[in-house]
């Protein structure tokens, strides 16, 4: 695997970084697919997993550069051996979990010859600098298995899980690819938008009539329901439920469908309503204790504008104006971005 991030780095365009790409993880066993497809772009985690590493450059740098004054008889290193380490480390906790993971780091370089100390640093730290990041990767596994970019990212989209989309088209084949789809409570990765600069290139771009809603200054969040259970998750597609429990009491008081995936934003406000800044609101955000005591001080207020499933029907091939009719007759008392609706500048 370093071999082969050297040969990206030399590589002159995307078709060859392509087919390099390729070649190397049709050599892999099926399990060590994820963490190496994860590992080439720069991750260490799938993006749901939520566990830092907590480890910092100066930290990596400092063991990366002990292990190599050290010399070891049994050198040999695999993927999944690093992927294992990796899970060890980020499971370190509580009293003496520093020292505990500054131990195994400086273990998993020790194994480690230069070339492969090199792209670990650079792989842990998600600053690869070999022109191969998740765009790249998905259409190197739609060209291994011979299908259409759309299902390789439509997977992915499901998924949530760069890794496992590549392993389950190299492995389980297309139509096992196509078959993936929304299952309650794993996140789906978010539609991002795009700039544009003035409502007349909006027009222009998106085409007419467009529905012009509000940017709020606050944090994307998907909402899972299935009967009484909800779960929140974050634009990262991390489990932000513990953090938000009033979002998760509005939704299940007040969403009229058993099971339904809202797209929202949630913003922080004050004694008055009136929204406080981005800051404020990732105090709670990131709140794992006194979470009661945060929730008097910093309100939340949800804001739906989209709705991705609703008791059975996948809604994400259906037009926008159809996903607002569902969202508007299945949100109850949960608010919703204002809209104008219109082919007009003026």
């Amino acid at each position: 695997m370093a071999e082969l991030c050297e040969r990206l780095v030399e590589a002159s365009g995307r078709n060859e970084k392509k087919a390099l790409i390729f070649s190397f993880l049709r050599t892999l066993h099926p399990s060590e697919i994820p963490p190496a497809v994860l590992l080439l772009v720069g991750s260490i985690f799938p993006e749901q997993a939520s566990q830092p590493l907590e480890v910092g450059y100066r930290t990596l740098s400092r063991a990366s550069s002990q292990a190599a004054q050290r010399r070891l008889t049994d050198r040999s290193l695999t993927i999944l051996d690093v992927r294992a380490h990796l899970e060890k480390i980020a499971g370190a906790s509580g009293r003496g979990s520093k020292k505990r993971r500054e131990e195994l780091l400086e273990s998993l370089m020790s194994r480690a010859d230069d070339l492969e100390r090199k792209w670990m640093v650079k792989s842990v730290y998600g600053e690869m600098q070999h022109g191969v990041g998740e765009g790249l990767m998905l259409e190197a596994v739609a060209e291994a298995v011979d299908v259409e970019i759309e299902a390789v990212r439509r997977a992915h989209m499901f998924l949530g899980d760069l890794g496992e989309t590549a392993r389950l088209a190299l492995t389980e084949g297309v139509s096992r690819l196509r078959a993936v789809s929304l299952t309650l409570f794993r996140p789906v990765k978010p539609m991002l938008a795009e700039m544009a600069y003035s409502v007349e290139e909006a027009l222009q771009e998106g085409g007419a009539p467009l529905a012009f809603e509000y940017k709020f200054d606050g944090a994307r969040v998907q909402v899972h329901k299935k009967g009484q259970g909800v779960r929140v998750f974050s634009r990262r597609l991390s489990d932000v439920t513990e953090s938000l429990p009033d979002v998760v009491s509005l939704v299940r008081g007040s969403a009229t469908a058993q099971a339904c995936v809202f797209d929202g934003e949630v913003i922080a406000v004050n004694g008055e309503d009136r929204p406080l800044p981005f800051q404020d609101l990732m105090r709670r955000f990131r709140r794992k204790r006194g979470v009661e005591r945060a929730r008097e001080e910093v309100p939340v207020r949800l804001y739906l504008f989209d709705i991705l499933y609703v008791d059975g029907r996948l809604l994400v091939d259906e037009p926008y104006s159809k996903r607002w009719e569902e969202l508007s007759k299945t949100k109850g008392a949960i608010g919703a971005a204002p809209m104008i609706v219109t082919s007009s500048v003026d």
